[in-house]
């Protein structure tokens, strides 16, 4: 009875043995075995894929994620650092960034932690380290105002270069929500910043009244340029028809005087041509084919003529 129980036992204990000893790297990670104790003490070069692996008592597996990742510094893990003035500023950051696949034993080599602690202790004090070397020489209104994005990627491009010889590429930093500020401090500058805007607000209502003008006046000259353009055209065009019916007038006397000419010299020229024709026999037959056999009813020489039908 006792050998029915003893050895189940004995089977549970060395599952339970043989899966405390077995470890397994995840789809998206990549493996690190180290060596506790012994002569091979240290980090094995060569990195472990997706997989389960059977551990020896004196070793262990790091996982490192390869997709991206990103981690928030927020509440009382947020980044204090000071302004040009020596004024206190702190903020929520974000971090996105991504490891190199290859590099993975590299980046353990370099820090000896896990991405957890790598994250949240090296990265973090690299992003406090770039915001205070950049923003120790910017002015409080330019970190709180138009220059926060300058800042910001000042900070990008410090962490990016140390990090990227290592492995870890980063994406981007940046902030959550507004930084804080002292009270009186941030006061201050709201109260610039809305007189800037109210300030650039009436320079704004300034210029739409002046385009405003600006339009009536170009609407003014346009509209006189355009009557001028079409007085011109009118008289142009009553001169043209001037000039036209001048040319006509001038064309018809031009032809009534040449027609008058050649009917004149059509009719003395047949005049001449008749003068020519007549002769006294011509006449004399003229006269006889004419005449109707009456006498004359009144004749003379060189006397009154006298009616010879006066009554007895």
């Amino acid at each position: 009875m006792k050998k029915q129980i003893i050895f189940p036992m004995m089977i549970i204990g060395l599952c339970f043995l043989l899966s405390s000893c077995i470890s397994t790297v995840p789809a998206g990670y990549r493996g690190i075995k180290v060596y506790l104790l012994g002569n091979k003490r240290g980090v094995e070069q060569k990195q472990l894929g997706v997989g389960a692996y059977f551990l020896g008592f004196n070793q262990k597996i790091y996982t490192f994620p390869v997709f991206q990742q990103n981690y928030v510094w927020e509440a009382n893990n947020s980044i204090n650092f000071q302004s040009k003035e020596g004024l206190d500023v702190s903020g929520d950051f974000g971090i996105s960034y991504s490891l190199i696949p290859d590099s993975v034993p590299a980046i353990f080599q370099k820090y000896r932690r896990g991405i957890d602690e790598i994250t949240n202790i090296f990265l973090r004090n690299m992003v406090r380290d770039a915001l205070n070397t950049t923003a120790s020489h910017m002015p409080i209104e330019s970190i709180y105002g138009v220059h926060k994005r300058d800042l910001l990627l000042k900070v990008d491009s410090m962490v990016s270069k140390q990090t990227k010889r290592y492995g870890i590429i980063i994406d981007r930093i940046y902030t959550i929500g507004e930084l804080h500020l002292p009270g009186s401090i941030e006061s201050a500058i709201n109260a610039k910043l809305e007189a800037n805007q109210r300030s650039q607000q009436s320079q704004n209502e300034v210029k739409t009244v002046e385009a405003e003008a600006n339009k009536k006046i170009a609407k003014a000259r346009g509209d006189a340029e355009s009557r001028v353009i079409e007085a011109k055209a009118i008289a142009e065009s009553q001169v043209i028809e001037a000039k036209a019916a001048a040319d006509i007038t001038k064309i018809k006397a031009a032809a009534d005087a040449e027609s008058t000419r050649l009917n004149a010299n059509a009719q003395a020229e047949a005049n001449a041509k008749l003068a020519k024709s007549l002769n006294p026999a011509l006449i004399q037959y003229r006269s006889i084919d004419r005449w109707d056999g009456k006498l004359p009813q009144i004749s003379g020489q060189n006397t009154p003529f006298i009616n010879l039908n006066q009554p007895k």
